[in-house]
């Protein structure tokens, strides 16, 4: 089983990685479920699909876990991971 990190900085539209330096990448992913995600924190892009991926969020880790769902979003066809747990950091 493979996992993507995600940060915030990559779901922010002005921050998405960039595919070729130049303009940002098209969010590929919606994260689906889950407390306190705001919604603009939802859409990123991964380079390369992966079984699960965990977004780190302040304190913790959001884990998502790759659905057969795709969700369309302002024209873009996002495939759906699903939220299956949360982990906090240790300090």
């Amino acid at each position: 089983m493979t996992s993507t990190i995600l940060t915030t900085a990559q779901a922010h539209p002005n921050h998405i990685l960039r595919s070729d330096g130049s303009r940002p990448a098209e969010p590929n992913i919606f994260l689906a479920g889950g407390k306190d995600i705001p919604e603009d924190l939802r859409m990123h892009r991964v380079e390369h699909f992966t079984d699960r991926v965990k977004f780190h969020v302040e304190n913790r880790y959001e884990h998502f876990e790759a659905t057969t769902e795709v969700r369309h979003v302002d024209g873009r066809s996002l495939r759906v991971y699903g939220w299956i747990y949360r982990t906090y950091i240790a300090e």
